[in-house]
């Protein structure tokens, strides 16, 4: 068992699991990426974010 918070992406439930409790699909870190000033993938995440806000 670990000590942090973890998400299940399929059930969208959080639990210490390493392992969904309910799909026991492999759980993930909620937490954002560590800030870097110098973004590499910056420009790759804002393409990402205009794709999203023109579908909803």
């Amino acid at each position: 068992m670990t000590k942090e918070i973890l998400f299940c992406k399929k059930c969208h439930i959080y639990t210490l699991e390493k392992a969904c409790p309910k799909c026991n699909e492999k759980t993930i870190s909620p937490k954002p990426g560590k800030y870097s000033p110098i973004d590499k993938y910056g420009a790759y995440r804002r393409i990402h974010k205009k794709q999203i806000l023109k579908i909803t």
